[in-house]
């Protein structure tokens, strides 16, 4: 084939379609094969955005003219047109109230401060708090001191810039402070519900430094959380995670870390005085992060979730394991739901998992939770290790929608199907769940795996797990129902002070 046979097939392969962006109309040609080639195209067209913004396009169907959002390429028709919305996620970015918030009892906005030595976990935590809250719906971001200093000092400071008795470093790390906590009221007054500062807050000044600005905004909800780490073995580890996650270490030995963390640590020992109930305060003070823990004055909702979640939690670094059962045979069919059995393919898989985890798990025990459902159960049932059939992991209720094709959907309840594509959060399928529904359930499962010391492997669907993935890693709820969970991988994820690492393994 000469290049202008080739060029001519390739043209008459290609599909004539539009992209519709703020309004405005841009005409393209498209002879991709999958929805990563469509967006490649765009942001080729559009370099404005980048992938990790991109929110799925919405399509109008060809025959029923519906409005959704376009999750297969073969619904791409000549002359179509592909709107690329403002994503939800955007508004949070900005410090704008989003659509799903906590809706309960208390709509009071709440602080939690922490405090403690560094190497008792207090990043972590603070971590953990913000992403059980944005689970809850509760809009709540971490405001770190550290990345204040970080940011506009530089990471490396020798350990005497920590010395309470050297003055001018010790009114930069106040200004630090302050402008933290600037910054966490604005967030709290634009919209936001819960601010969580992260800082050491070692004094009884410092922590009424934050109740005096606390009070002159009307915030009177302000939870103290201690951590005190007595473990000796427990501070040489986390000293060590520091190094490894920390940016004050990037380019440090191990040992220079450790030295320059231990000196660090003698100098805010001179200064640490420990809250009193004398102080009158709403606290909670946690020992070697789960070992033992003490509430003061702690009432409300929220409040006793974020105590119950921290009675859970550990320090112990392990990964969660996060997989999608094998493919189904309702799947293959392209049907909604179901309990059906795997296909020869589905099957292998579940050998092919077996063997990963066998050589993976490094002779350390993998509880294993599955959903009750036959294909959830049949893809973990070569692994060798202890397995728990969890219902809340179940799939989305699919409801009215059982058993149906999208086609058969999009021709018997068209405005359901539109109404669905547009809201996949909040919107709930006839007789069957949204994805709120299934956050809701999974909070006993969210604890659960807190609690647990050893490596979990989770099988379960795709709504579950995206939910639980957008827990662990801390994204906004809004993403939940976009994030990528695809078939025959294990997708590794391991919880640090500083973020969460994120591994995949295909194994088909």
């Amino acid at each position: 084939m000469t290049s202008n046979e080739h060029q001519q097939h390739k043209d008459e392969n290609s599909l004539i379609i539009f992209f519709k962006v703020r309004g405005k109309m841009r005409a393209t040609s498209f002879n991709g094969k999958t929805l990563e080639d469509l967006n490649d195209l765009f942001l080729t067209l559009f370099p404005e955005y980048n992938k990790d913004t991109l929110t799925p396009f919405i399509i109008k169907h060809r025959q029923t003219k519906t409005l959704y959002e376009l999750d297969e390429i073969s619904d791409l028709y000549p002359g179509c047109t592909l709107e690329m919305r403002k994503g939800s996620s955007d508004l949070i970015t900005e410090g704008k109230k989003r659509q799903y918030v906590y809706t309960g009892f208390e709509s009071d906005k709440i602080v939690v401060v922490m405090v403690g030595l560094p190497a008792s976990g207090k990043t972590y935590i603070s971590r953990k708090v913000r992403n059980l809250l944005n689970w809850m719906g509760v809009p709540a971001k971490v405001f770190t001191v550290g990345d204040y200093r970080r940011l506009r000092l530089g990471a490396k400071q020798p350990a005497e810039f920590f010395d309470p008795g050297n003055i001018d470093a010790s009114r930069v790390r106040l200004h630090m402070a302050v402008a933290a906590i600037d910054d966490m009221m604005a967030w709290l007054n634009s919209g936001a519900q819960a601010g969580i500062f992260d800082a050491t807050n070692l004094t009884t000044e410092r922590r009424q430094l934050i109740l005096s600005r606390c009070a002159r905004e009307g915030i009177e909800k302000v939870i103290f959380v201690e951590s005190f780490m007595t473990d000796k073995k427990k501070i040489e580890t986390n000293m060590i995670e520091n190094w490894k996650s920390s940016p004050d270490y990037e380019h440090h030995s191990q040992a220079e870390a450790v030295n320059h963390f231990r000196e660090r640590l003698s100098y805010y020992e001179k200064e640490y005085v420990s809250i009193d109930k004398s102080d009158q305060l709403q606290f909670i003070k946690l020992f070697d992060v789960g070992k033992k823990i003490i509430a003061n004055n702690i009432t409300g909702y929220l409040p006793s979730r974020i105590m119950f979640l921290l009675m859970n939690l550990h320090l112990t670094p392990r990964p969660i394991l996060l997989c999608r059962s094998g493919e189904s045979e309702w799947e293959v069919l392209g049907r909604k739901g179901g309990d059906s059995e795997l296909t020869a393919e589905g099957e292998n898989f579940s050998h092919r998992l077996a063997s990963w985890v066998d050589e993976n798990s490094q002779n350390e025990e993998v509880t294993v939770w599955t959903s009750t459902f036959k294909r959830s159960i049949r893809t973990a049932q070569y692994i060798p290790h202890p397995k728990i059939h969890v219902k809340a992991l179940d799939d989305l209720d699919r409801g009215e929608w059982q058993g149906l094709k999208r086609e058969d959907i999009l021709k018997k309840m068209p405005e359901e199907f539109g109404a669905h594509s547009d809201d996949k959060l909040g919107y709930r399928i006839p007789r069957g769940e949204c994805y709120l529904d299934v956050i809701q359930r999974l909070e006993s499962v969210i604890l659960e795996l807190e609690r647990t010391k050893n490596t979990s492997l989770i099988v379960s669907h795709p709504a579950p797990l995206r939910c639980l993935y957008g827990y662990i890693t801390g994204e906004p709820i809004e993403k939940f129902p976009y994030i990528n969970i695809p078939l025959n991988t294990v997708i590794s994820l391991l919880p640090t002070a500083y973020g969460c690492e994120v591994k995949t393994y295909k194994l088909m």
